[in-house]
């Protein structure tokens, strides 16, 4: 939050210093974690890069897939690292141009067509024009969209988009087991992973659900997860009229 002003009578002069102080400190701490996991992560790239490379020289007729189960545990490293760094640059930039929304949302449901997973648009008839951050914006909704797909179990998941005048509501549904009411905002939290007793989260960072918050608050968008009737959670994102 903003600093208070510090006016008026000596105990209003108090509370605002204590509470300037208290959101300097949880800055602060913020940028801190920011500046060590970005670090941690840029520093792991080159000795990922050096493993990659003696596993290239290494491999022979004789032990070719154990070299490949070791490269494709390098490639899931890297993917965490990229998230990590992806997580501490999360709000830095911003380029907001004029988008259809159904437009980025179609671009997204392409790149999951070659895995062959059920995914159907039922998108407004009217083009919904919004001007926004395109990769932000596509971050967010592809974060969710992987959630909706990697909870839901094989089952299809329903894409909504709805349109106004100047903003609109894109809702992912998935068919999954749900999220307790409980863990609705905790999940939001980085590196939180949800267990409901079949370890369906057993990849990823628990980093993609803190990113699209961090960047759905810089750019004053709401992110809501709701439960879905018969089972199954709805993502909704609420784009306000700007």
């Amino acid at each position: 939050p903003a600093q208070m002003p510090v006016n008026g009578p000596r105990e209003i002069d108090d509370l605002a210093r204590s509470f300037n102080l208290m959101a300097a400190n949880l800055r602060n701490m913020a940028e801190n974690r920011t500046v060590m996991v970005a670090g941690i992560s840029h520093d792991l790239r080159t000795p990922l890069t050096r493993l990659n490379l003696a596993a290239e020289m290494l491999e022979t007729d004789s032990n070719r897939d154990l070299v490949q189960r070791v490269r494709r545990n390098l490639d899931a490293i890297n993917d965490l690292v990229g998230e990590f760094l992806a997580f501490s640059r999360g709000i830095e930039t911003s380029n907001p141009e004029q988008l259809q929304l159904w437009e980025v949302v179609e671009s997204l449901l392409v790149d999951l067509k070659p895995e062959g997973v059920d995914v159907r648009l039922n998108r407004c008839s009217a083009p919904a024009t919004y001007r926004a951050d395109r990769n932000a914006l596509s971050r967010v909704l592809s974060n969710l969209l992987k959630n909706a797909v990697h909870y839901g179990r094989g089952g299809p998941v329903e894409v909504d988009l709805e349109c106004t005048e100047e903003g609109g509501i894109v809702e992912n549904k998935d068919s999954g087991p749900g999220i307790p009411v409980e863990e609705t905002e905790a999940v939001f939290e980085p590196f939180y992973r949800l267990e409901n007793g079949k370890n369906l989260r057993s990849t990823g960072s628990g980093l993609g659900l803190a990113i699209a918050r961090q960047l759905s608050v810089k750019h004053g968008w709401t992110i809501e997860l709701l439960p879905r009737e018969g089972g199954g959670t709805i993502a909704r994102v609420t784009l306000p009229p700007l």
